[in-house]
């Protein structure tokens, strides 16, 4: 080992605590800049000095500030005690501080009052404490600046990384909240859109074009039957067909005569000659009156001439008193005959034209019931209105078609079987809706009433549908002590399938609220209940003050404005990233 003097020592120790002294007077940086990388979340990547008070320790020159979020039994709010940096007390009046806080979504400048031995904000550092901080303090004429990083609570995930968790993020908005009793139902037929087809008369399957599950048209052909009893009551049909023309012709024919002769009657009172009341009458159909009353009208009129010349001759003393009166006696027997034919005819043709038209009337009435037969065998009025016309040679042969559209739940029969006219062979359904059958316990009578919303929901389909109250039962089973009530919901998809059990969820009131969050996406994250607000590729989770909530909403009274975007979809993958950070609660 070599030798070294006393004095090369001395001059060495010299130099270390002259060098040692100007590190110490040398000003510390003003910025403490504090980097993170993608997907952590550290509240200090470089480590800041602490002071007296735990808070966070920057200095400058003489000037020394310790900055510290104090929390313990208050709402958490900045404190800044000022010293020199030997550590002497400065008076707080001759100091100004001002500390930016930049969020994510905005800039809180928290300016401080004198309280005690120092300076306290003016406002709530609310939660999280994840914010870039400047500090700006103005001592005897200088500035002083100061950054930091306090970053909680956050992590930042590029679009890729979003995607590939199936991260989806929607705005805050209004929303309702929903009072709720929840009951089981069960799926049934729309019984107002349920039908039996039966033959409605005795046959034989000949064929069958409809099978079960087949949806069917209103009017489409079923099956074909052969039946005796249809023939019978087509053919029942053509003769009152017939029967109904005869008498309507005759009836009509019956009318004209009573008005041509009721036409001769009043010609005949005007008493024409014989030569204008055959020119008159030439034309007219008068049939057996015209036979009758005319040459009853012919001797009248003769008589009449006969009486007037005898009674002339009496006069001039030619002719006797005998003739005369003969010949009176004969005027006077045509003019009574004639008199009561012509009362025996209007009587007559007015009678015969009533019965003819009560004939008409009963052929008519007897044609109707046999139209109303066809009818209730079920052909329609065209198939029953072409049989007249001879367009329907097969009189057995019986076409079942459907009476609404929907679907066949149920079939019983095949070709060649025998059927009864009351046999149950096809059952139809229109599944375009449902009945939903709730059952609504006793107790619960009192809150609820016909109109009231439904929410109705299949948790194994992921289904739901929304409807009202239509009924309610007014009568307690003795078995279940419940009611029946009933909702009637859409079915167009074909997604509720008659007999399914679901979940009905009867909504007593719904109130508005100005903010309302996705349930599901409110995640546990310390003590907080939060969600994870989205910045461009930053989320962070934010503390929220609940409110009222029902099964899919969640009001929030503090800590989220209406449209901040939220994380509504995995926020869970949110979480495990914050975590996997190992994100701090650093003051």
């Amino acid at each position: 080992m070599k030798y070294q003097s006393p004095f090369s020592v001395i001059m060495i120790l010299g130099l270390g605590v002259l060098v040692g002294i100007m590190i110490l007077q040398m000003d510390p940086p003003a910025l403490v800049e504090l980097d993170h990388e993608e997907h952590h979340d550290h509240s200090e990547e470089v480590s800041i000095p602490r002071g007296s008070h735990g808070g966070w320790l920057f200095s400058k020159n003489d000037l020394q500030v310790e900055v510290k979020i104090f929390e313990t039994g208050i709402p958490p709010q900045f404190r800044v005690y000022v010293t020199t940096t030997a550590g002497k007390p400065i008076p707080l009046n001759e100091v100004d501080v001002v500390i930016n806080l930049h969020r994510l979504d905005r800039l809180d400048e928290i300016h401080f009052k004198l309280v005690g031995d120092y300076l306290l904000g003016d406002m709530t550092v609310v939660e999280p404490h994840s914010f870039e901080v400047d500090i700006k303090a103005h001592w005897q004429g200088k500035d002083y600046i100061w950054h930091f990083s306090q970053i909680e609570a956050r992590t930042e995930l590029s679009t890729e990384v979003q995607a590939n968790a199936g991260i989806k993020v929607n705005a805050a908005g209004p929303g309702k909240i929903k009072s709720v009793l929840r009951f089981t139902g069960e799926i049934g037929l729309n019984e107002e859109r349920v039908v039996h087809i039966v033959p409605r008369l005795d046959g034989v399957v000949r064929e069958v074009f409809k099978d079960l599950g087949d949806h069917v048209k209103k009017g489409e052909l079923l099956a074909i039957l052969e039946s005796r009893e249809l023939a019978d009551a087509k053919i029942n049909y053509l003769a009152a067909v017939k029967q109904s023309k005869l008498a309507k012709k005759d009836m009509e024919r019956e009318t004209l005569v009573f008005k041509t002769t009721g036409t001769m009657l009043k010609l005949l009172a005007q008493q024409p000659d014989l030569e204008e009341v055959y020119r008159s009458l030439k034309n007219l159909v008068i049939g057996e009156n015209r036979e009758l009353l005319i040459p009853a009208y012919a001797k009248l009129h003769l008589t009449e001439s006969v009486y007037k010349r005898e009674k002339r001759l009496r006069e001039k003393g030619i002719s006797s008193e005998s003739e005369y009166m003969l010949a009176l006696e004969d005027h006077k027997s045509a003019e009574a005959k004639y008199v009561a034919l012509r009362e025996k005819i209007a009587y007559d043709g007015d009678w015969t034209m009533r019965q003819k038209q009560r004939t008409s009337e009963m052929e008519q009435l007897n044609l109707q019931m046999a139209i109303q037969k066809l009818l209730a065998l079920g052909l329609p009025i065209m198939k029953i209105e072409r049989l007249d016309k001879g367009e329907d040679p097969l009189l057995t042969h019986y076409e079942l078609r459907s009476s609404l559209s929907g679907t066949v739940i149920k079939k019983h029969l095949t070709t060649g079987e025998a059927l009864k006219k009351d046999d149950n062979i096809f059952i139809l359904a229109d599944l375009s809706d449902v009945w939903v059958n709730i059952a609504i316990p006793a107790k619960n009578l009192k809150a609820v009433k016909l109109g009231q919303k439904v929410k109705v929901k299949n948790d194994q389909m992921e289904t739901e549908a929304m409807g009202r109250l239509i009924y309610l039962s007014s009568i307690i089973d003795e078995t279940t002590r419940s009611v029946t009530g009933r909702v009637v919901i859409p079915n167009n998809n074909k997604l509720w399938p008659p007999g399914t059990f679901v979940t009905v969820e009867l909504i007593l009131k719904e109130r508005a609220v100005p903010v309302a969050v996705r349930a599901d996406a409110i995640q546990s994250l310390r003590d907080w209940s939060v969600v994870f607000v989205n910045y461009g590729n930053f989320f962070e989770g934010r503390p929220l003050k609940l409110g009222a909530n029902d099964e899919n909403w969640v009001e929030v009274l503090d800590g989220l404005s209406a449209g901040e975007n939220y994380v509504v979809e995995n926020s869970y993958a949110v979480k495990a990233e914050i975590e996997k950070s190992g994100a701090a609660h650093s003051h």
